[in-house]
């Protein structure tokens, strides 16, 4: 049994379940920012105050993606309270633009673009969970310090 916590719009559904939130949206959507920014703020009223990796799953049938969407998707703004956020597209030149951008630019913000879900999926919960390992290790170093 999967415990999923899940909010459907009409443009896309929001599920959160074991760390992770996974952005659906729907066949034929029109994915402009003002769309996008509208679905990241019920993603976020979804779980107030629950951070966790994204996975953004946008089907081949979509009606429209706009450039300025995705970019919007990895600004700081957009990232606040998110350790990764992976985006699959329809567009094999999406993929390759945010590819060039990575060797060109080293982004600061854990924001990728990918064709293959389950690869985004991965890189998102690996990214996620490198962040939470360094945390802990920085938790258990106070440790030695104690006096007993």
């Amino acid at each position: 049994m999967q415990h999923t916590l899940s909010i459907s719009l009409q443009e896309a559904t929001i599920e959160f379940s074991m760390g992770l939130y996974t952005v659906r949206f729907h066949a034929e959507a029109v994915l402009d920012l003002n769309q996008i920014m509208r679905v990241e703020e019920a993603r976020r009223d979804l779980l107030p105050g629950g951070t966790g990796p994204v996975l953004v799953l946008i089907p081949k049938n979509v009606a429209l993606v706009e450039q300025e969407a995705l970019a919007w998707m990895g600004t700081e703004s957009a990232m606040q309270g998110v350790p990764a956020r992976a985006v699959v597209v329809p567009s094999s030149i999406q993929v390759l633009r945010d590819q060039i951008r990575w060797a060109l630019f080293k982004p600061a913000v854990p924001f990728r673009i990918f064709r293959n879900p389950q690869v985004a999926k991965g890189w998102a919960l690996d990214t996620w969970y490198d962040q939470q390992v360094g945390q802990e290790i920085d938790a258990f170093g106070d440790l030695g310090k104690l006096d007993v």
